[in-house]
């Protein structure tokens, strides 16, 4: 569902649900922003809009004990031969992105 919506509504979604948790823990926003190592206009931003940085959003979710769920942000899919495996063990290997024509949209 969260694939098809703008990207500013996600991040509108997810401040609302990161205000929600911090009153769950019965945290104040200072207190927050205090735990984690931010400004209180930071938590501010990123509840109000989900504007912030990457790292402040895990800094956020340490410190409200929510960090499990960056565990799964950016998993690789599985693997499905053996040739993937061999080549994942071998060490990473430099690569790019294939190029697209002009004007092509993924």
């Amino acid at each position: 569902m969260i694939d098809l919506l703008p990207a500013s509504a996600v991040c509108a979604q997810l401040g609302r649900r990161l205000r929600a948790l911090r009153l769950l823990r019965n945290f104040g926003q200072a207190e927050l922003a205090a735990r984690a190592g931010c400004s209180l206009s930071a938590v501010r931003r990123l509840e109000a809009h989900g504007q912030g940085s990457l790292e402040l959003v895990v800094r956020v979710a340490q410190a409200l004990q929510a960090s499990q769920g960056l565990d799964a942000l950016f998993d690789l899919p599985a693997l499905t031969s053996i040739a993937q495996a061999e080549a994942l063990a071998s060490g990473p290997s430099r690569r790019r992105a294939s190029r697209r024509p002009a004007g092509a949209v993924r």
